[in-house]
Parts: C-alpha cells; sequence; structure tokens
C-alpha cells in the first residue's frame, strides 16, 4: 500500500482530511485506469502557505497553496472544494503523467498539462459522481478554449520552444484548456478504455 499524507502548518490538521481522502481515491482510481501502480511508497500533498504557484508535482510530494489543499468545514464553500479537488486529482495524474512518463522537451507541453486536466476530471467525475463533472469540463475548460482559441492573440496547442527562456510563455490557458479539450475529443472519438490502451 501506499501511505498517502497531508502536511499543512501546525494547528490546521484537520482541514486537511478533505484533500487527504480525494488523494488516497484517486491515487486507486489511476492505478487501476492505467494498469500501472503507483511505484512508491508514499505520496506526501504539503500545504505551503504563500506559495506562488498554485500547486507543483514533485516526484512523490506534491506542493500546494494553502487554499488549494485545506478545507474547513462549514466555511469552505463547494465550488472550491470542487476546485481543491481538482487540483488534488491533476497534480497526482501527473505522478504518471510527467514523472513517470515525460515529454521530450517543453514543446509538448499542452499534452502533459492537458492529459492532466483531462484526467482531473476524470477523477472527479469517479469520485464525486453527483458534481457531473463533464458539465463543468464543457462550460469552464471546453468553453475557455474556444473563447481563447477565437483570439487574434491565439496560438497553435503545440508551440515549438527552442530555449528555457520561452518556457514560461507557453504555460497558459491554451496549453491547459485547449489540450485538454483535444484529448478529451480523441477519447471521445476512440472510446476511453482504447484510449487507456494507448
Amino acid at each position: 500500500g501506499v501511505t498517502t499524507t497531508v502536511y499543512p502548518v501546525p494547528g490546521k490538521s484537520e482541514q486537511g482530511r478533505f484533500c487527504l481522502d480525494v488523494a488516497s481515491k484517486c491515487l486507486e482510481l489511476y492505478a487501476t485506469l492505467f494498469g500501472v501502480n503507483y511505484p512508491l511508497s508514499k505520496s506526501d500533498l504539503v500545504a505551503v502557505p504563500d506559495f506562488a504557484a498554485g500547486a507543483m508535482e514533485n516526484w512523490g510530494l506534491v506542493t500546494y497553496r494553502e487554499a488549494k489543499i485545506l478545507v474547513l468545514e462549514g466555511s469552505t464553500s463547494e465550488s472550491m472544494k470542487r476546485g481543491i479537488a481538482r487540483t488534488v486529482c491533476h497534480e497526482l495524474a501527473h505522478q504518471w503523467h510527467g514523472n513517470l512518463v515525460t515529454p521530450d522537451f517543453w514543446t509538448q507541453l499542452w499534452l502533459k498539462e492537458g492529459v492532466a486536466r483531462y484526467l482531473e476530471f476524470v477523477g472527479i467525475d469517479n469520485i464525486f459522481p453527483e458534481w457531473n463533472a463533464w458539465e463543468e469540463f464543457t462550460q469552464g475548460v471546453y468553453g475557455l478554449a474556444q473563447n481563447l482559441d477565437a483570439m487574434i492573440s491565439s496560438h497553435p496547442v503545440e508551440v515549438e520552444v527552442k530555449s528555457a527562456d520561452e518556457i514560461g510563455e507557453i504555460f497558459d490557458n491554451i496549453s491547459y484548456a485547449k489540450g485538454a479539450s483535444v484529448i478529451r475529443m480523441i477519447s471521445s472519438y476512440v472510446g476511453f478504455s482504447t484510449f487507456l490502451k494507448g
């Protein structure tokens, strides 16, 4: 078994229970779906005060901004809980798609982030079927991709990256939202079970 632990700052351990539950179920789900067990003995989720990024997947240890991982029961809104569950599922998807298997270079960032964004919805749809995840995907992710793609400033989902200085320019909603929308279209076209086989 995998030991999953949430590390908040002292005094906030109760606020990590929701995330712990989501992470434990998500790891088990992904191992089943991908046919590849999570290869480490532990999965640590760390709540960091004033963390600049929303979250960052590291091999076996994911760091999160506190607002992206901690739930104060009776105070945290339903939409915030959904966002937290999505973020947890997204970052854990990277343990397989980003850490075990990773693109050759940053030009394929859209693939890494698009797959993780798509899989976060697969995760929450399985863990919380009552949330109607695919309606949220269509409105939020696909709708955003369509709006951004209609702009003059849009760019292809895959952008050639020639140097490390250019990496920050492609970490945008085109890579995430349009990438996930393309991945979902492929999965829908070939069928989910065929998609999972690669």
